[in-house]
């Protein structure tokens, strides 16, 4: 009988599991695999970025920077999302498209750029000490709507991520593992 209660949790957390982590999973595709509309509305959002790599994000996922939620439709089925690596001259990041081609979120990185100095002065006033890494982001949603900066600061073996609006708020911190 004990063996059996074993089992039965055991496999219990391990369905869990599985389902925790299949939330989470990106599945990498060729861009010929992409609906049209998504690819077409990539061109135009960002001409003159290259996509690097296209993926298919099924139901719910974080992207450690931004949280795509209402994936659920009215009538019960999930919609598919499609992220895609942007390079290219004046651009470097990732996008997050519907089904349907309506950018959703967009994640670009800030080279060799100096900080809003609220967003600046913030950070050091609660991190004295640390030191801010090379490249920092900044999360959109769709095109232009500011959302927030994603910074990583360092301080000897400890790192950070940062979510920070422009007027310098901290809205999230995650120690990060070395």
């Amino acid at each position: 009988m004990k063996a059996i209660i074993t089992s039965a949790v055991l496999l219990i957390m391990l369905t869990a599991t599985a389902t925790a982590q299949d939330t989470q999973t990106r599945i990498k595709i060729k861009q010929t695999d992409v609906p049209v509309s998504v690819v077409e509305s990539f061109t135009k959002d960002f001409s003159d970025g290259i996509a690097e790599e296209w993926d298919i994000v099924p139901a719910v996922i974080v992207v450690e920077d931004y949280e795509v939620l209402g994936n659920d439709n009215s009538d019960g089925t999930k919609t598919t999302e499609y992220s895609v690596s942007i390079k290219g001259p004046k651009v470097k990041g990732e996008a997050i498209y519907d089904q349907d081609g309506k950018l959703k979120y967009s994640k670009e990185v800030i080279k060799n750029a100096a900080l809003p100095a609220a967003v600046r002065n913030s950070i050091v006033n609660k991190y004295p000490g640390f030191s801010f890494m090379k490249d920092q982001e900044t999360i959109k949603e769709g095109r232009s709507n500011f959302i927030h900066y994603r910074i990583v600061i360092e301080k000897g073996k400890e790192k950070v991520c940062l979510a920070v609006d422009a007027s310098g708020k901290i809205l999230k911190e995650r120690k990060l593992e070395m």
